[in-house]
Protein backbone atom coordinates (compact mmCIF):
# COMPACT_ATOMS: atom_id res chain seq x y z
CA UNK A 1 0.00 0.00 0.00
CA UNK A 2 1.17 3.52 -0.79
CA UNK A 3 1.35 6.33 1.75
CA UNK A 4 -1.79 7.78 0.17
CA UNK A 5 -3.67 4.51 0.67
CA UNK A 6 -2.58 4.34 4.32
CA UNK A 7 -3.72 7.91 4.83
CA UNK A 8 -7.14 7.16 3.33
CA UNK A 9 -7.48 4.09 5.54
CA UNK A 10 -6.41 6.07 8.62
CA UNK A 11 -8.85 8.87 7.79
CA UNK A 12 -11.71 6.44 7.20
CA UNK A 13 -11.14 4.57 10.48
CA UNK A 14 -10.97 7.84 12.41
CA UNK A 15 -13.94 9.53 10.80
CA UNK A 16 -16.31 6.70 9.75
CA UNK A 17 -17.88 6.51 13.21
CA UNK A 18 -15.94 9.42 14.63
CA UNK A 19 -18.94 11.15 16.20
CA UNK A 20 -19.85 7.97 18.05
CA UNK A 21 -16.22 7.40 19.04
CA UNK A 22 -16.06 10.97 20.34
CA UNK A 23 -19.02 10.30 22.64
CA UNK A 24 -17.51 7.02 23.86
CA UNK A 25 -14.09 8.63 24.46
CA UNK A 26 -15.51 11.66 26.26
CA UNK A 27 -17.85 9.68 28.53
CA UNK A 28 -15.11 7.14 29.24
CA UNK A 29 -12.66 9.89 30.17
CA UNK A 30 -15.17 11.48 32.53
CA UNK A 31 -16.18 8.06 33.89
CA UNK A 32 -12.62 7.53 35.12
CA UNK A 33 -13.06 10.41 37.57
CA UNK A 34 -16.85 10.22 37.89
CA UNK A 35 -16.73 9.28 41.56
CA UNK A 36 -14.40 12.20 42.19
CA UNK A 37 -16.89 14.46 40.38
CA UNK A 38 -19.57 13.20 42.74
CA UNK A 39 -17.19 13.75 45.66
CA UNK A 40 -16.93 17.42 44.72
CA UNK A 41 -20.65 17.78 44.05
CA UNK A 42 -22.09 16.56 47.36
CA UNK A 43 -20.81 15.83 50.85
CA UNK A 44 -22.67 12.53 51.09
CA UNK A 45 -20.20 10.96 48.64
CA UNK A 46 -17.24 11.75 50.92
CA UNK A 47 -15.69 9.53 53.56
CA UNK A 48 -15.15 11.24 56.90
CA UNK A 49 -11.72 9.76 57.58
CA UNK A 50 -9.25 7.25 56.20
CA UNK A 51 -10.02 3.63 57.00
CA UNK A 52 -7.21 1.79 58.77
CA UNK A 53 -8.80 -1.65 59.17
CA UNK A 54 -11.99 -3.58 58.38
CA UNK A 55 -15.24 -1.70 58.03
CA UNK A 56 -17.16 -1.75 61.36
CA UNK A 57 -20.04 -3.74 59.91
CA UNK A 58 -21.99 -4.01 63.16
CA UNK A 59 -21.94 -0.24 63.70
CA UNK A 60 -22.98 0.32 60.09
CA UNK A 61 -25.84 -2.14 60.40
CA UNK A 62 -27.06 -0.58 63.63
CA UNK A 63 -27.02 2.87 62.04
CA UNK A 64 -28.97 1.59 59.05
CA UNK A 65 -31.53 -0.15 61.27
CA UNK A 66 -32.06 3.03 63.27
CA UNK A 67 -32.47 5.26 60.21
CA UNK A 68 -34.32 2.78 57.96
CA UNK A 69 -36.12 0.29 60.22
CA UNK A 70 -38.42 -1.07 57.50
CA UNK A 71 -35.74 -1.64 54.86
CA UNK A 72 -33.78 -4.60 53.60
CA UNK A 73 -30.23 -4.67 52.25
CA UNK A 74 -29.79 -5.69 48.64
CA UNK A 75 -26.04 -5.10 48.34
CA UNK A 76 -23.25 -2.84 49.52
CA UNK A 77 -19.93 -1.61 48.20
CA UNK A 78 -16.79 -0.01 49.62
CA UNK A 79 -14.65 1.90 47.04
CA UNK A 80 -10.93 1.40 46.74
CA UNK A 81 -10.20 5.09 47.30
CA UNK A 82 -10.26 5.94 51.02
CA UNK A 83 -11.80 9.38 50.49
CA UNK A 84 -14.98 8.00 48.89
CA UNK A 85 -18.04 6.96 50.87
CA UNK A 86 -19.35 3.42 50.67
CA UNK A 87 -22.87 2.72 49.43
CA UNK A 88 -25.67 0.39 50.51
CA UNK A 89 -28.64 -0.46 48.31
CA UNK A 90 -31.82 -0.60 50.38
CA UNK A 91 -35.28 -1.76 49.38
CA UNK A 92 -38.33 -0.73 51.39
CA UNK A 93 -41.70 -2.35 50.74
CA UNK A 94 -45.05 -1.07 52.00
CA UNK A 95 -48.72 -1.65 51.19
CA UNK A 96 -49.29 1.94 50.18
CA UNK A 97 -46.11 2.96 48.37
CA UNK A 98 -45.04 -0.43 47.02
CA UNK A 99 -41.28 -0.91 46.67
CA UNK A 100 -38.86 1.95 47.12
CA UNK A 101 -35.21 1.69 46.19
CA UNK A 102 -32.48 4.01 47.39
CA UNK A 103 -28.75 4.23 47.97
CA UNK A 104 -27.49 5.11 51.43
CA UNK A 105 -23.91 6.31 51.76
CA UNK A 106 -21.65 5.70 54.73
CA UNK A 107 -18.17 6.37 56.06
CA UNK A 108 -16.20 3.09 55.73
CA UNK A 109 -13.94 4.02 58.66
CA UNK A 110 -16.67 4.63 61.26
CA UNK A 111 -19.89 3.21 59.83
CA UNK A 112 -21.57 6.63 60.13
CA UNK A 113 -24.20 7.44 57.50
CA UNK A 114 -23.42 10.40 55.25
CA UNK A 115 -26.61 10.72 53.20
CA UNK A 116 -28.89 9.03 50.70
CA UNK A 117 -29.63 9.20 46.99
CA UNK A 118 -31.32 7.46 44.09
CA UNK A 119 -30.16 5.08 41.37
CA UNK A 120 -29.30 7.81 38.89
CA UNK A 121 -25.83 9.23 39.60
CA UNK A 122 -23.21 10.96 37.47
CA UNK A 123 -21.09 7.81 37.57
CA UNK A 124 -23.92 5.56 36.43
CA UNK A 125 -24.99 7.97 33.68
CA UNK A 126 -21.51 8.17 32.18
CA UNK A 127 -20.77 4.46 32.44
CA UNK A 128 -24.10 3.41 30.93
CA UNK A 129 -23.44 5.51 27.85
CA UNK A 130 -19.78 4.58 27.63
CA UNK A 131 -20.26 0.84 28.01
CA UNK A 132 -23.35 0.18 25.93
CA UNK A 133 -25.06 3.48 24.97
CA UNK A 134 -27.92 2.43 27.29
CA UNK A 135 -29.06 0.18 24.43
CA UNK A 136 -28.51 -3.23 26.01
CA UNK A 137 -26.55 -5.96 24.27
CA UNK A 138 -26.85 -4.25 20.87
CA UNK A 139 -25.21 -1.14 22.25
CA UNK A 140 -22.48 -3.27 23.85
CA UNK A 141 -21.63 -4.80 20.46
CA UNK A 142 -21.61 -1.39 18.78
CA UNK A 143 -19.29 0.17 21.37
CA UNK A 144 -16.86 -2.74 21.60
CA UNK A 145 -16.75 -3.04 17.80
CA UNK A 146 -15.04 0.35 17.74
CA UNK A 147 -11.96 -1.57 18.92
CA UNK A 148 -11.42 -2.80 15.37
CA UNK A 149 -11.32 0.78 14.13
CA UNK A 150 -8.78 1.55 16.85
CA UNK A 151 -6.60 -1.26 15.54
CA UNK A 152 -6.66 0.23 12.03
CA UNK A 153 -5.85 3.67 13.43
CA UNK A 154 -2.93 2.33 15.47
CA UNK A 155 -1.35 0.39 12.61
CA UNK A 156 -1.91 2.99 9.91
CA UNK A 157 -0.50 5.77 12.09
CA UNK A 158 3.03 4.36 11.59
CA UNK A 159 2.70 4.87 7.83
CA UNK A 160 0.91 8.20 8.00
CA UNK A 161 3.44 9.74 10.41
CA UNK A 162 6.88 8.60 9.30
CA UNK A 163 9.76 8.79 11.78
CA UNK A 164 7.31 9.66 14.52
CA UNK A 165 9.85 8.83 17.23
CA UNK A 166 11.81 11.96 16.34
CA UNK A 167 8.86 14.29 16.82
CA UNK A 168 7.54 13.38 20.25
CA UNK A 169 9.70 15.93 22.05
CA UNK A 170 9.27 18.67 19.45
CA UNK A 171 6.36 21.02 20.08
CA UNK A 172 3.97 21.33 17.11
CA UNK A 173 3.36 24.44 15.03
CA UNK A 174 2.16 27.54 16.81
CA UNK A 175 -0.95 29.60 16.23
CA UNK A 176 0.70 31.47 13.33
CA UNK A 177 0.62 28.36 11.16
CA UNK A 178 -2.29 27.74 8.81
CA UNK A 179 -5.35 26.13 10.33
CA UNK A 180 -4.78 22.79 8.62
CA UNK A 181 -1.08 22.72 9.56
CA UNK A 182 -1.82 23.69 13.15
CA UNK A 183 -4.42 20.96 13.67
CA UNK A 184 -2.42 18.35 11.76
CA UNK A 185 0.75 18.94 13.77
CA UNK A 186 -1.04 18.82 17.12
CA UNK A 187 -3.00 15.76 16.02
CA UNK A 188 0.21 13.90 15.21
CA UNK A 189 2.03 15.06 18.35
CA UNK A 190 -0.86 14.03 20.61
CA UNK A 191 -1.07 10.70 18.80
CA UNK A 192 2.59 9.94 19.55
CA UNK A 193 2.06 10.42 23.28
CA UNK A 194 -1.31 8.64 23.40
CA UNK A 195 -0.38 5.67 21.20
CA UNK A 196 0.30 3.31 24.12
CA UNK A 197 -2.89 4.39 25.91
CA UNK A 198 -4.97 3.81 22.77
CA UNK A 199 -3.35 0.37 22.42
CA UNK A 200 -4.50 -0.43 25.96
CA UNK A 201 -8.04 0.74 25.14
CA UNK A 202 -7.99 -1.43 22.01
CA UNK A 203 -6.89 -4.54 23.93
CA UNK A 204 -9.41 -4.12 26.73
CA UNK A 205 -12.15 -3.17 24.29
CA UNK A 206 -11.38 -6.26 22.22
CA UNK A 207 -11.69 -8.35 25.35
CA UNK A 208 -15.10 -6.83 26.16
CA UNK A 209 -16.20 -7.68 22.61
CA UNK A 210 -14.98 -11.26 23.02
CA UNK A 211 -16.43 -11.64 26.51
CA UNK A 212 -19.84 -10.50 25.33
CA UNK A 213 -20.08 -13.42 22.92
CA UNK A 214 -18.59 -15.85 25.42
CA UNK A 215 -21.46 -14.94 27.73
CA UNK A 216 -24.05 -14.85 24.94
CA UNK A 217 -23.22 -18.36 23.78
CA UNK A 218 -22.65 -19.57 27.36
CA UNK A 219 -19.05 -20.60 26.84
CA UNK A 220 -17.51 -21.67 30.14
CA UNK A 221 -14.65 -19.28 30.85
CA UNK A 222 -15.26 -18.24 34.45
CA UNK A 223 -15.78 -20.30 37.63
CA UNK A 224 -19.45 -20.92 38.30
CA UNK A 225 -21.16 -19.91 41.49
CA UNK A 226 -22.50 -22.75 43.63
CA UNK A 227 -26.25 -23.28 43.93
CA UNK A 228 -28.20 -24.25 47.01
CA UNK A 229 -29.71 -27.70 47.00
CA UNK A 230 -32.98 -26.49 48.49
CA UNK A 231 -34.84 -23.23 48.00
CA UNK A 232 -34.67 -20.89 50.96
CA UNK A 233 -37.85 -19.31 52.28
CA UNK A 234 -36.44 -17.73 55.43
CA UNK A 235 -34.81 -14.35 55.80
CA UNK A 236 -31.07 -14.29 55.35
CA UNK A 237 -28.75 -13.63 58.27
CA UNK A 238 -27.82 -10.10 59.23
CA UNK A 239 -25.00 -8.21 57.56
CA UNK A 240 -22.82 -8.50 60.65
CA UNK A 241 -23.18 -12.28 60.94
CA UNK A 242 -22.39 -12.85 57.28
CA UNK A 243 -19.38 -10.55 57.31
CA UNK A 244 -18.01 -12.26 60.41
CA UNK A 245 -18.30 -15.63 58.69
CA UNK A 246 -16.62 -14.32 55.54
CA UNK A 247 -13.76 -12.70 57.45
CA UNK A 248 -13.20 -15.91 59.42
CA UNK A 249 -12.99 -17.85 56.17
CA UNK A 250 -10.39 -15.45 54.74
CA UNK A 251 -8.85 -13.28 57.49
CA UNK A 252 -6.41 -11.63 55.06
CA UNK A 253 -9.15 -10.39 52.69
CA UNK A 254 -10.10 -6.71 52.72
CA UNK A 255 -13.83 -7.13 52.24
CA UNK A 256 -15.25 -4.54 49.87
CA UNK A 257 -18.70 -5.77 48.85
CA UNK A 258 -21.60 -8.06 49.72
CA UNK A 259 -24.51 -9.09 47.52
CA UNK A 260 -27.58 -10.74 48.92
CA UNK A 261 -29.06 -13.29 46.48
CA UNK A 262 -31.87 -12.39 44.10
CA UNK A 263 -33.18 -15.94 43.83
CA UNK A 264 -34.10 -18.54 46.41
CA UNK A 265 -31.33 -20.97 45.39
CA UNK A 266 -28.46 -18.51 45.14
CA UNK A 267 -25.84 -17.87 47.84
CA UNK A 268 -24.66 -14.64 49.41
CA UNK A 269 -21.54 -13.37 47.62
CA UNK A 270 -18.80 -11.50 49.50
CA UNK A 271 -15.93 -9.98 47.52
CA UNK A 272 -12.78 -8.02 48.27
CA UNK A 273 -9.08 -7.49 47.69
CA UNK A 274 -5.95 -9.33 48.74
CA UNK A 275 -2.46 -9.00 47.23
CA UNK A 276 -3.46 -10.30 43.80
CA UNK A 277 -2.19 -7.99 41.07
CA UNK A 278 -4.55 -5.91 38.92
CA UNK A 279 -7.90 -7.59 39.52
CA UNK A 280 -11.27 -6.16 40.50
CA UNK A 281 -12.89 -7.06 43.78
CA UNK A 282 -15.02 -9.84 42.32
CA UNK A 283 -11.91 -11.95 41.59
CA UNK A 284 -11.86 -12.90 45.27
CA UNK A 285 -15.21 -14.37 46.29
CA UNK A 286 -16.66 -16.10 49.31
CA UNK A 287 -19.99 -17.84 48.75
CA UNK A 288 -22.08 -18.21 51.89
CA UNK A 289 -25.35 -19.95 52.69
CA UNK A 290 -27.80 -17.08 53.35
CA UNK A 291 -29.37 -18.66 56.45
CA UNK A 292 -26.54 -20.64 58.06
CA UNK A 293 -23.49 -18.61 56.88
CA UNK A 294 -21.86 -21.91 55.87
CA UNK A 295 -18.97 -21.35 53.46
CA UNK A 296 -20.00 -22.98 50.20
CA UNK A 297 -17.02 -22.00 48.07
CA UNK A 298 -13.94 -19.76 48.16
CA UNK A 299 -12.56 -18.26 44.98
CA UNK A 300 -9.11 -16.67 45.05
CA UNK A 301 -8.00 -14.25 42.34
CA UNK A 302 -4.46 -15.59 42.30
CA UNK A 303 -5.75 -19.08 41.49
CA UNK A 304 -7.90 -18.09 38.50
CA UNK A 305 -7.07 -19.56 35.11
CA UNK A 306 -5.78 -17.22 32.41
CA UNK A 307 -9.06 -16.31 30.71
CA UNK A 308 -10.88 -15.75 34.00
CA UNK A 309 -7.96 -13.65 35.26
CA UNK A 310 -8.12 -11.49 32.14
CA UNK A 311 -11.84 -11.05 32.72
CA UNK A 312 -11.19 -9.61 36.18
CA UNK A 313 -8.17 -7.60 35.03
CA UNK A 314 -9.90 -5.80 32.14
CA UNK A 315 -11.87 -3.26 34.18
CA UNK A 316 -8.96 -1.99 36.32
CA UNK A 317 -6.81 -1.62 33.20
CA UNK A 318 -9.56 0.05 31.20
CA UNK A 319 -10.60 2.60 33.84
CA UNK A 320 -7.35 2.95 35.79
CA UNK A 321 -9.00 2.02 39.07
CA UNK A 322 -6.17 0.02 40.60
CA UNK A 323 -3.60 2.30 42.24
CA UNK A 324 -5.16 5.38 43.74
CA UNK A 325 -6.02 8.87 42.55
CA UNK A 326 -2.68 9.50 40.81
CA UNK A 327 -3.22 6.73 38.26
CA UNK A 328 -6.84 7.78 37.71
CA UNK A 329 -5.72 11.34 36.97
CA UNK A 330 -3.09 9.99 34.56
CA UNK A 331 -5.80 8.02 32.76
CA UNK A 332 -7.94 11.15 32.71
CA UNK A 333 -5.16 13.19 31.04
CA UNK A 334 -4.52 10.53 28.40
CA UNK A 335 -8.28 10.19 27.93
CA UNK A 336 -8.49 13.91 27.20
CA UNK A 337 -5.67 13.48 24.70
CA UNK A 338 -7.53 10.61 23.02
CA UNK A 339 -10.71 12.70 22.92
CA UNK A 340 -8.76 15.59 21.37
CA UNK A 341 -7.41 13.23 18.71
CA UNK A 342 -10.90 12.17 17.70
CA UNK A 343 -12.29 15.71 17.78
CA UNK A 344 -9.27 17.02 15.85
CA UNK A 345 -9.69 14.32 13.22
CA UNK A 346 -13.33 15.29 12.74
CA UNK A 347 -12.38 18.95 12.41
CA UNK A 348 -9.60 18.27 9.89
CA UNK A 349 -12.02 16.22 7.82
CA UNK A 350 -14.32 19.23 7.79
CA UNK A 351 -11.46 21.52 6.69
CA UNK A 352 -10.76 19.18 3.78
CA UNK A 353 -14.42 18.77 2.85
CA UNK A 354 -15.62 22.37 3.04
CA UNK A 355 -13.50 23.36 0.05
CA UNK A 356 -15.64 21.12 -2.14
CA UNK A 357 -18.96 22.93 -1.62
CA UNK A 358 -19.96 20.70 1.26
CA UNK A 359 -23.38 19.74 2.43
CA UNK A 360 -24.02 18.20 5.84
CA UNK A 361 -24.73 14.73 4.46
CA UNK A 362 -21.70 14.92 2.21
CA UNK A 363 -19.55 15.71 5.23
CA UNK A 364 -21.08 13.03 7.41
CA UNK A 365 -21.60 10.27 4.88
CA UNK A 366 -23.79 7.32 5.80
CA UNK A 367 -21.47 6.23 8.60
CA UNK A 368 -21.51 9.71 10.12
CA UNK A 369 -25.30 9.81 9.85
CA UNK A 370 -25.58 6.45 11.64
CA UNK A 371 -23.17 7.69 14.31
CA UNK A 372 -25.21 10.84 14.84
CA UNK A 373 -28.42 8.85 15.24
CA UNK A 374 -26.77 6.49 17.73
CA UNK A 375 -25.35 9.39 19.76
CA UNK A 376 -28.67 11.22 19.97
CA UNK A 377 -30.51 7.97 20.78
CA UNK A 378 -28.05 7.09 23.54
CA UNK A 379 -28.35 10.49 25.16
CA UNK A 380 -32.15 10.51 24.99
CA UNK A 381 -32.60 6.91 26.19
CA UNK A 382 -30.17 7.38 29.07
CA UNK A 383 -31.88 10.60 30.15
CA UNK A 384 -35.30 8.94 30.06
CA UNK A 385 -34.07 5.92 32.00
CA UNK A 386 -32.62 8.10 34.70
CA UNK A 387 -35.81 10.10 35.06
CA UNK A 388 -38.09 7.05 35.23
CA UNK A 389 -35.94 4.38 36.90
CA UNK A 390 -37.86 2.35 39.44
CA UNK A 391 -37.36 -1.02 41.11
CA UNK A 392 -40.15 -2.94 39.44
CA UNK A 393 -37.58 -4.90 37.45
CA UNK A 394 -35.59 -5.81 40.54
CA UNK A 395 -36.67 -9.19 41.94
CA UNK A 396 -37.46 -9.14 45.62
CA UNK A 397 -36.08 -12.35 47.07
CA UNK A 398 -37.12 -13.54 50.51
CA UNK A 399 -33.38 -13.76 51.20
CA UNK A 400 -32.76 -10.02 51.21
CA UNK A 401 -31.01 -9.06 54.41
CA UNK A 402 -33.19 -7.69 57.18
CA UNK A 403 -31.43 -5.10 59.26
CA UNK A 404 -30.50 -6.20 62.74
CA UNK A 405 -32.08 -3.94 65.35
CA UNK A 406 -29.67 -1.88 67.43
Amino acid sequence: MSNKDWFKLHSFAGFAFGILMLLVCLTGTLAVVSHEIQYLSDQKYRALSERQGPVPWQVLEQNLAKAYPDSQISNLNVPEQWYLAGSVSLITTSLNAGSEFKFVYFDPASGALTGEGQWGTVSRFLRNIHMYLSLGSTGKIVVTSLSFLLLIILVSSFYVYRQWWRKGFQLPSGAKASSRTFWSDWHKWTGVWCWGFILLMFLTGLWYFTEHFLLKFKVDHYPKAPKLEQAITHKALSLTELMQAAQKARPELDIRALNYPQSDKAPVVVTGQDDTLLVRDRANRIYLHPVTAQVLKIQKGAELKAVAYISDMADPLHFGNFAGLGVKLLYFVFGLGFTFLVAGGLWMHWLRTKRQQPQLMRYLGWTGAVSSVLVVTALVVTSVQFSQREVENMPLSPQLGSLAKP
